[in-house]
């Protein structure tokens, strides 16, 4: 599992926060402007990840190649270290574990080194998770204290929602499936901090998953003078990914990264 530097700890802990916490934000900016269409370029994956501190990337050919990679690759599961869930990620092998030093979490994998998409996993508590809208806001409650770090010109898209079967305990295998709504929430987010000035595309869905517990899972796709293709990938996860998310774990795991 990767550990990166000082630099690229800072640069990861903003795409989860953007991923994650900037969803939680009430307040929404103004339509942004129509991006520029994409140009044509063909799929194809990162270098190959060395597993080294990464200092984040820039755009050009290889960032949308990358991310029309992402937009047209074959979807497999790929799991956390401790088993617990299993995310379906385009292209899975060209993914890479990583930790979110500042931000303790499940999982979080980036897209080749130079972070042309991360996708994070963390666990919020609640007494119920079985009531309305208990997991989404126990979330935003979690992550308002990051969302005020950071200055953000934020805009929500539509949102989205889909049936997921709620984990059943070993003891209770027979028992009827339990069919959960989770919402996701599409956004699109720049930021203008002194360690990073960036455009993402980002998505997050949170989960009844364990008793008392809630999985959340986001992607922030940075946009670098491809915004189309960023929110084609964001587009997938809410459709193809998020929708997918399986709990192997029967309880919650203890570990955090």
């Amino acid at each position: 599992m990767v550990m990166e530097s000082q630099l690229g700890r800072s640069r990861l802990r903003v795409f989860g926060v953007v991923a994650l916490a900037l969803a939680a934000s009430a307040c929404s900016s103004a339509s942004l402007p129509t991006a520029t269409p994409a140009r044509p370029v063909a799929p194809s994956p990162p270098p190959k990840d060395d597993g080294q501190p990464a200092q984040g990337g820039n755009g050009g050919d290889i960032h949308s190649a990358a991310l029309e990679q992402l937009r047209t690759a074959a979807i497999a599961p790929k799991s956390d270290k401790q088993n617990s869930v299993a995310i379906p990620l385009p292209d899975a092998p060209n993914w890479t574990r990583v930790r979110f030093l500042t931000v303790p979490g499940l999982v979080g994998f980036r897209y080749g080194k130079s972070h042309h998409a991360i996708v994070a996993g963390f666990v919020t508590h609640v007494d119920d998770n079985t009531a309305l809208g208990a997991c989404t806001k126990s979330f935003e409650t979690w992550a308002m204290p990051w969302v005020e770090a950071f200055e953000v010109d934020l805009h929500h898209d539509t949102p989205a929602a889909f049936p997921w079967t709620v984990p059943t305990a070993p003891a209770a295998k027979n028992a009827p499936k339990t069919i959960a709504i989770v919402d996701v929430d599409p956004l699109y987010a720049k930021t203008a901090t002194v360690l990073s000035r960036e455009s993402y595309a980002a998505a997050w869905a949170a989960y009844p998953a364990w008793e008392k517990a809630c999985l959340v899972v986001g992607v922030a796709v940075p946009a670098r003078d491809d915004e189309v293709r960023a929110r084609d990938v964001r587009d997938r996860f809410v459709k193809e990914v998020f929708p997918k998310v399986v709990v192997t774990a029967p309880v919650e795991p203890k570990e955090r990264y």
